[in-house]
């Protein structure tokens, strides 16, 4: 395996093709750099500059007296090869290749990522790219990144390493770090002439502050290794959550002009089944998925109801529940009391729980019948559509969830449905928690399954463990 740790944790940086233009990518790793938490020093390489804000200039890595750890090459892919020969000269630990130009931009492309090949063949020096956005390291609030909306102040740290093949679809999903989802890495390797997709997978098993692994993928080299982490990952507990791209013949083709690599034979991912994978269809699942890992962690169980106060609505919802494998348990004769006692309707209640819309009238009924829910504890999931937007009775709704998301381990699972209020106060209550809220109920019914699952899987395997040692 091919080491992350070097890349990750440097004691320094030097940064070759440094530039002054700082509305251009040269400029902005820079500018990226020093508004991280980076502790370490920086060095700063061009020869066209003696210094930039007030950091001297050199003309050559070899200029540069002191060890370096980590180099970020980002200058026009003809001056590549002579750079990093002087990085191998020069005994540096590892290069981040941010040019382009290589096996991504065709034939002759090829022959350039082959030269850089052979530069470091038989050395220690780690590369990382070319062609890659760079990296972010959450936890350390800091990161290699040209991205003019780069801002590590605001990085919501959390457990959720993210690997993509390319930039802005990577990009797309660490949006949801302002909703309040937490990452731990995001890793994108480019054309992978060194340092691989797998590569990448394995230090985010390995790494302590990682506990869910997303995987947004166009092709895998070595598969047999893939697999073999994927168990790995399973042993460990760590889901794998993959949307897997570039499987149609299309986008085979594509794939060869963003990454420069052969998909002709992708893998059949419909065909690949294995406890500790969790395909998803979209972006939006990916997320969801994710979320609910980062902020439950383990499942208390599969036990959920449906609470609602439009019958169509509570419906469709328990069709979805009956699609994606989630079962829905009756409500017991002394909830059923209790909801009869509160709303004064006399009649026999299920699950899905329909309230109706009386409680319109008087929206105390409404919060003390999701009371009776969660206090009784016969449930470990309820799922609260709000389908439309009445008066203040979503905005009083959001609020009492807010209040026992504080008091009680019960997961809750808020979907907005309605197609035109998207932006109204209910929302904006439940965001504070940093706990997950949809605004598609497909996703957010799949999301719940593949948690509830993947959770029941590992206890069994727990429980089996458990007999197992008992036995003997």
């Amino acid at each position: 395996m091919r080491t992350l740790q070097p890349i990750v944790s440097p004691k320094n940086i030097a940064i070759i093709g440094a530039s002054e233009r700082f509305h251009q990518n040269a400029g902005r790793v820079m500018v990226n750099l020093q508004k991280s938490n980076y502790s370490g020093e920086i060095f700063l390489v061009n020869p066209n500059y003696e210094s930039i804000s007030g950091i001297p200039c050199y003309p050559s890595v070899l200029e540069i007296k002191d060890e370096i750890d980590l180099v970020c090459i980002i200058v026009p892919y003809l001056h590549t090869p002579k750079i990093l020969k002087e990085c191998v000269k020069k005994q540096v630990k590892s290069v981040v290749i941010i040019s382009s130009g290589f096996s991504e931009s065709g034939p002759d492309g090829v022959i350039r990522e082959e030269e850089l090949k052979e530069i470091i063949r038989g050395t220690n020096i780690t590369v990382y790219g070319p062609n890659s956005p760079g990296f972010y390291h959450f936890i350390g609030s800091w990161g290699i990144s040209f991205s003019p909306r780069f801002e590590p102040k605001n990085f919501r740290k959390g457990s959720v390493g993210l690997i993509s093949h390319g930039g802005s679809i990577g990009r797309a999903v660490l949006d949801a770090n302002e909703k309040g989802l937490g990452f731990s890495y995001w890793l994108s390797p480019g054309n992978e002439m060194d340092i691989n997709m797998n590569d990448c997978f394995e230090f985010l098993i390995d790494d302590p502050s990682t506990e869910t692994i997303l995987l947004i993928i166009e092709s895998i080299s070595e598969e047999e290794r893939f697999f073999r982490l994927l168990h790995q990952a399973y042993i460990k507990q760590k889901p794998v959550i993959l949307l897997p791209i570039g499987h149609s013949e299309i986008s085979r083709i594509a794939v060869k002009h963003h990454l420069g690599r052969n998909n002709d034979y992708a893998i059949p991912w419909d065909m690949v089944t294995h406890p500790g994978l969790l395909k998803a269809e979209s972006i939006d699942e990916v997320v969801s998925i994710s979320w609910m890992f980062d902020s439950f962690k383990k499942s208390r169980g599969e036990r959920t109801v449906i609470f609602s106060w439009a019958g169509a609505t509570s419906i469709y919802l328990a069709d979805l529940c009956d699609k994606y494998g989630i079962p829905l348990h009756p409500l017991s004769a002394e909830i059923q009391q209790k909801i009869i006692e509160i709303t004064g309707i006399n009649k026999s209640f299920m699950n899905p729980l329909d309230l109706t819309t009386i409680v319109y009238d008087d929206l105390s009924k409404l919060t003390s019948c999701l009371e009776v829910l969660y206090e009784s504890g016969e449930f470990d999931n309820i799922i609260v559509p709000f389908p439309f937007q009445v008066d203040y009775q979503n905005e009083i709704l959001s609020g009492h969830i807010k209040k026992i998301m504080n008091e009680s381990d019960c997961l809750f699972i808020p979907i907005f449905m309605s197609q035109g209020y998207q932006d109204e106060l209910a929302i904006e209550i439940l965001k504070e928690t940093k706990k997950p809220y949809f605004f598609n109920e497909s996703t957010a019914i799949k999301s719940l399954s593949a948690y509830v699952k993947y959770s029941a899987c590992q206890k069994q395997k727990e429980d089996l463990n458990g007999k197992i040692i008992k036995s003997s």
